[in-house]
């Protein structure tokens, strides 16, 4: 009986520790969830426009976002660019396109956040690696620009596309407002910060002052939202590993192996009977090879010239600056 006792006691022991444990693990992702859980509303000339945001998949990206918010830096800012059915874009000081906060941030890409839908909201940038303070919003599906850009937000409401869709050219964004855990995002990236602002005050002495809390002011949870940052979302790299080749790639390279032994093999022979070895480039007719050269030259000049300008003209129609 006694034994009888002994095991259910240990087994009412295990319940409330799993229990405990699970209530603990169900406690974190709730943490989690409400820390998540910001959002940003642009006060514009068209109306307010709302908009979550995603620290999950771009933690420096957003925080980056909410400083410059909070510093007013981006207080009645004008949209620089527009094109319709593309984007609008705003977030530079000059307005000219060209300028930024003085710093730039990483890229922060992830699979699960992309263009191929309308009303994302992205960081731009004058290549890898040169995010700023300029941002812009899609108004359509742009899926040329996955892997290029990061997305850090995304409208909240059809009727906030539907304003989205009303900025042109010269609006004006008056503030933009935020909600949610900021101070708690911010105190996590507290050192970025400082740097930023350093930056910042130097460049632009009349911002705001926002004070950056510390993290220790927010016990345990700002580590470990940190460490559950770190576990779902991580900088993507390009895979540097060799993709498998398709069927056709391998057809290929398995013809082009076997002339390159065809071609070596009747060397060897011409060489062991004393004989020329021609190949078949080098009997062809000087006329017919001179004007193959020459087809060629100007092939390559020509292609050239496209590609220079099929890339001046997708340049200019991103042309997204910081």
């Amino acid at each position: 009986m006694k034994r009888l006792f002994t095991f259910i006691a240990l087994l009412m022991a295990v319940f409330l520790m799993s229990g405990c444990s699970y209530l603990k693990k169900m406690d974190n992702e709730m943490n989690v969830v409400k820390y998540n859980d910001i959002k940003a509303t642009f006060v514009t000339s068209q109306g307010e426009i709302n908009f979550y945001l995603y620290p999950e998949a771009a933690p420096i990206t957003v925080v980056n976002f909410i400083n410059l918010a909070k510093r007013g830096y981006y207080d009645n800012n004008k949209i620089h660019r527009a094109v319709d059915n593309f984007i609008v874009q705003a977030g530079d000081p000059t307005e000219t396109g060209t300028g930024g906060p003085g710093y730039t941030i990483p890229d922060e890409i992830v699979g699960w956040l992309d263009f191929y839908q309308q009303g994302m909201l992205a960081m731009a940038n004058a290549g890898p690696g040169t995010g700023g303070s300029q941002y812009f919003l899609t108004l359509y599906p742009a899926d040329w620009l996955n892997g290029k850009h990061t997305i850090f937000g995304e409208y909240v409401a059809d009727k906030d596309f539907e304003t989205m869709k009303k900025l042109e050219y010269g609006d004006v964004i008056k503030e933009i407002r935020l909600t949610g855990e900021v101070d708690f995002l911010l105190s996590i990236y507290k050192d970025d910060v400082e740097k930023w602002n350093s930056i910042l005050d130097e460049a632009f002495p009349n911002l705001k002052k926002y004070p950056i809390k510390n993290s220790d002011e927010f016990g345990s949870q700002a580590a470990q939202y940190r460490a559950e940052l770190e576990k779902i979302y991580a900088v993507k790299e390009k895979d540097k590993k060799e993709r498998k080749e398709s069927f056709i790639p391998r057809f290929l390279r398995s013809v082009e192996k076997k002339l390159k032994k065809e071609t070596s093999y009747q060397e060897k022979l011409a060489k062991e009977t004393g004989s020329t070895y021609i190949s078949k480039e080098e009997n062809v007719n000087k006329v017919s090879e001179e004007s193959s050269s020459s087809l060629d030259a100007n092939n390559q000049v020509d292609t050239s010239e496209d590609t220079s300008s099929d890339e001046e003209s997708f340049w200019q129609k991103l042309k997204f600056w910081n």
